[in-house]
């Protein structure tokens, strides 16, 4: 446990340094975004957050206030306790997200295999192209899933969490093209995430059979 808190410490202490030539505005941008990446992960999934520590929403609240108010002193402050309870919250949920987007593959491509079976059985024939954008789905979540493994361990959780997040999308969308049920712990996300882009590569699709 000693070594996690060090390892946290450290790369701390590196962000810090690195954020001396940044000015407050750039900081708070950097800040607002990751915040935004969390609360957007926490919600769409039901994830919940550490109870022992501050909010997350209570810690973007704190910071909008003492931005708003000027006082250069206490903007670095806050800023930077901030900055370092967001890291710790940060990677804590990198552990459900791992969960999550292992649990989420293994769901896709066993219905894969099941639905490929079928195929060559010719019980249930697929079109070439629908089972091209099942497989490429299926290779993509599983690329970003490992990269995300990788950014955790060089401690670039933000990213991390990012690409956890790209990976279930792909995930979701192989269940979509294979037209299966999606888990309902996974449906608000499918719904916010996945949702929007299906339906804009759908209207895409639509068009260019009209135009041709």
């Amino acid at each position: 446990m000693k070594w996690i808190t060090g390892v946290i410490i450290f790369f701390f202490t590196l962000s810090i340094v690195a954020k001396t030539t940044m000015s407050y505005r750039e900081r708070k941008k950097q800040l607002d975004g990751k915040i935004t990446l969390v609360l957007d992960i926490k919600d769409q999934l039901n994830l919940e957050l550490d109870a022992g520590r501050t909010s997350i929403e209570t810690i973007r609240t704190q910071v909008e206030e003492t931005y708003r108010a000027g006082n250069r002193v206490e903007i670095e402050k806050t800023l930077s306790v901030a900055e370092g309870e967001l890291l710790v919250t940060q990677r804590k949920l990198c552990f459900p997200m791992e969960e999550s987007a292992n649990q989420l593959y293994q769901k896709a491509m066993g219905h894969w295999i099941l639905l490929e079976g079928e195929d060559k059985s010719g019980s249930k024939p697929l079109e070439w192209d629908t089972k091209e954008k099942i497989q490429r789905y299926l290779v993509m979540a599983k690329s970003e899933k490992d990269h995300a493994k990788e950014y955790f361990l060089s401690g670039n959780y933000q990213l991390s969490l990012h690409t956890y997040k790209r990976s279930l999308v792909y995930s979701l969308m192989s269940l979509r093209s294979q037209k299966a049920e999606i888990p309902e712990e996974y449906q608000t996300a499918d719904n916010v995430w996945v949702q929007p882009i299906w339906m804009g590569l759908h209207k895409q699709k639509q068009n260019t059979i009209q135009e041709n």
